[in-house]
């Protein structure tokens, strides 16, 4: 399972013999069942992990809501960004929405790795580059198209989740009410069946 991990890796930047065998020794297998926190808010983010397998999701408690800000399926790697960087506690809650299979490796251990293997450095550069992409993109859909846009631009980003992600999730990442989002949904439907 560990070689998932190393074929996500090296799609961000080719690694040495050397690097992915150090990459397997340090890394662990971590099972976490629906509906279980993989992180809560207060924690310290002392590790990244990729998911082999199942769905998760990170949300913010905001005047008792949650907000959802990322879906992450099979080869995202996951962790809470600003916790994880600072080392201090964060204010974000990372979710399994299924039962999930995380490949982790713990954060003193990727910061050894960057001093002895300078070239994962461009994967841990690039990694930054593609969550900050996905920060950007999702901020701009929030702060510039309609409910309606908003919706389309999920199912283009992310279609294969749509039918693994519970309604009130997807309203909360979409930023409406999950009564607004079923009437989004119908007359986007309606619209694109004719």
């Amino acid at each position: 399972m560990v070689e998932l991990l190393i074929e996500r890796l090296n799609s961000l930047s080719p690694m040495s013999d050397e690097l992915a065998e150090k990459v397997r020794s340090v890394s662990r297998i971590i099972d976490y069942p629906a509906s279980s926190f993989i992180l809560r808010e207060g924690q310290v983010c002392k590790r990244a992990c990729m998911i082999a397998k199942g769905l998760a999701r990170s949300f913010y408690i905001n005047d008792g809501k949650e907000i959802t800000s990322r879906f992450m399926d099979e080869g995202f790697i996951i962790t809470s960004w600003i916790s994880y960087y600072t080392q201090q506690p964060g204010n974000e809650y990372i979710q399994a929405v299924e039962d999930c299979t995380l490949l982790c490796i713990e954060y003193e251990e990727i910061q050894r790795i960057y001093k002895e293997y300078p070239e994962f450095n461009i994967i841990g550069r690039k990694q930054t580059e593609y969550a900050f992409y996905q920060a950007e993109l999702r901020t701009q859909m929030l702060r510039k198209h309609t409910a309606e846009e908003k919706y389309k631009f999920f199912i283009e980003q992310q279609p294969s989740l749509l039918q693994r992600i519970p309604l009130k999730h997807i309203a909360t990442y979409l930023g409406m009410n999950e009564e607004t989002l079923s009437r989004v949904r119908s007359r986007f439907h309606k619209k694109t069946s004719l």
